[in-house]
């Protein structure tokens, strides 16, 4: 009886620890000590229309627990706005020509089997546009926000994680989490989880910008150095005797302008 009661004892205590180890979770995932450390390195360039960018982060699993590996990861990385000093528009169906991924659309999703504690990937994605993707002025430098939206669960449990940036909530739901009246907490936890969010990511971006040409700033050194010759010529002559060794050179100059002259007004009248 005693080896039986043994055996069942062995038996459920057995089968507590994979249990355990099964479901294996952390408290508050979406914590922003958390949340905050998943994203980093990211590359946001400038370019011009018509030329691709690498956008490219790294994505590193940051919980303390070497048994939360984080397993079955869809990551959603989105273009969806597009602002200048002067307008600010959605990039959504309405929204000509814009930025793309590889996959051809504005947003992409890519999948990851797991993440170890600690382990670090880097994703770099293709964004290509063309001369007419809208672009600002030459003043006014365009930019796109880019949202990204993490969706996973921990090995050996089914319960979903979803962390997700600005980008992905409305102006309503936006206002209405995210407080900074120095009275209330800054995110509404309550709200938030009512919306099946457990955290905040940042949004990242890049920017598109026609370079200003160089032929103006070429015209304009050129007339500034074409005012300074001037002056010096015209302070020299009109102070003979000061500077002769400047005053025979510009006389010189002089002399072989008016004879430029004459030999081209004599082409002129053949």
């Amino acid at each position: 009886m005693r080896r039986i009661r043994g055996a069942l004892a062995a038996a459920l205590t057995f089968l507590l620890l994979a249990s355990g180890a099964a479901s294996a979770d952390i408290a508050l995932p979406g914590s922003p000590h958390y949340a905050n450390n998943i994203f980093s390195g990211f590359v946001t360039p400038t370019i011009r229309p018509g030329d691709s960018l690498v956008f490219g982060f790294n994505m590193t699993n940051p919980y303390d627990d070497p048994v939360c590996t984080m397993a079955d990861l869809n990551l959603t990385v989105g273009i969806y706005r597009y602002a200048t000093q002067e307008e600010v528009r959605d990039v959504d169906a309405e929204f000509e020509d814009p930025p793309v991924f590889e996959n051809g659309a504005p947003e992409i999703t890519l999948g990851f089997d797991q993440l170890a504690l600690g382990e670090t990937v880097r994703v770099n994605l293709t964004i290509s546009t063309d001369d007419d993707t809208p672009h600002g002025s030459y003043f006014s430098q365009s930019t796109y926000f880019v949202r990204l939206k993490l969706v996973f669960n921990f090995e050996g449990n089914d319960t979903l994680v979803v962390l997700q940036s600005r980008g992905f909530f409305t102006a309503e739901q936006w206002d209405e989490m995210v407080s900074f009246d120095p009275d209330e907490s800054i995110v509404n936890l309550t709200y938030m989880y009512s919306l099946g969010v457990d955290g905040l990511i940042p949004d990242s971006s890049f920017g598109i910008k026609i370079p200003i040409p160089r032929w103006p700033l070429g015209l304009l050194i050129g007339a500034c150095c074409l005012s300074a010759f001037m002056a010096l010529y015209y302070f020299v002559l009109d102070n003979p005797g000061k500077y002769p060794s400047l005053e025979k050179r510009f006389y010189k100059l002089r002399g072989e302008l008016r004879e430029l002259r004459g030999k081209l007004e004599d082409l002129r009248r053949k």
